[in-house]
């Protein structure tokens, strides 16, 4: 992993309940209670590692890349699924190829609960450019990371996963700013559907409107606690030009 950190492998640390965040002084981070470890990578910077990433999958992660009828999309599976084992590798202290990877609820994948470091969990997203990747102990997470398109047609998906308070603010701001926000909140929402292993119908269910006035005046990163059942701690920032993340946080009892 020292080859990859930072040549092609950035991460940052999110401290819940602060503003900002900080990286590594160099060192490999450990997890510590209530951290957010960030990590991301564009798959152009991975591909120099190929060799090394495609050693780090398992067996059945290999096959499933050999299903994959387009050779660009395989390639990316595997740089992903190899930057993920090998980030978790870090923090489970195993060899990555071994990392135990199980499917929890409605297929996310998780570390396997009855292993030694159940209390390491982890979520993964990724653009056709990007890998992000969110790390923490003891409380479940989600992430998202989209990258923000002016010509996407969001309307007939705004009438799925937006709320009535929502398509209000919504019409309140300038038209040329609204894709911006709808990605935003599509990013947030897609969190924390992974974080509960929710299904689609969850998105419809959450509000976030307390908070969307927060994605305008914050364009760059902000914290914010969600008053959601279960309750959220959200980590909305721009991750790269015109790509946007969000993290979702549980900030429930721990599980």
């Amino acid at each position: 992993m020292d080859n990859l950190v930072p040549d092609s492998l950035q991460c940052i640390l999110v401290d819940v309940r602060q503003q900002g965040s900080i990286k590594p002084d160099g060192l490999l981070p450990f997890l510590q209670k209530n951290r957010i470890h960030i990590w991301s990578a564009g798959y152009e910077d991975l591909h120099r590692h190929f060799k090394v990433l495609s050693g780090a999958i398992s067996p059945e992660e290999r096959y499933s890349a050999t299903t994959l009828r387009n050779s660009a999309d395989a390639k990316k599976y595997i740089l992903r699924q190899g930057v993920l084992r090998i980030i978790l590798a870090h923090y489970t202290h195993q060899d990555p190829e071994l990392v135990a990877l199980v499917k929890g609820k409605n297929g996310k994948p998780e570390l396997d609960p009855q292993g030694s470091h159940a209390d390491v969990f982890f979520n993964l997203s990724h653009t056709s450019e990007k890998i992000l990747i969110g790390v923490t102990l003891k409380h479940r997470i989600g992430v998202d990371i989209v990258k923000m398109d002016p010509a996407y047609t969001f309307h007939d998906s705004a009438e799925y996963i937006l709320t009535p308070a929502e398509k209000a603010f919504m019409r309140r701001i300038r038209p040329d700013l609204r894709y911006q926000v709808f990605f935003r909140i599509w990013a947030i929402k897609e969190a924390i559907l992974k974080a509960t292993g929710g299904t689609l119908a969850l998105m419809k269910m959450t509000d976030i409107s307390e908070i969307i006035p927060d994605l305008l005046f914050s364009p760059d990163n902000s914290m914010k606690y969600l008053e959601t059942h279960p309750p959220f701690f959200i980590w909305q920032f721009t991750s790269a030009p015109g790509h946007y993340g969000a993290i979702a946080l549980d900030a429930g009892i721990p599980p």
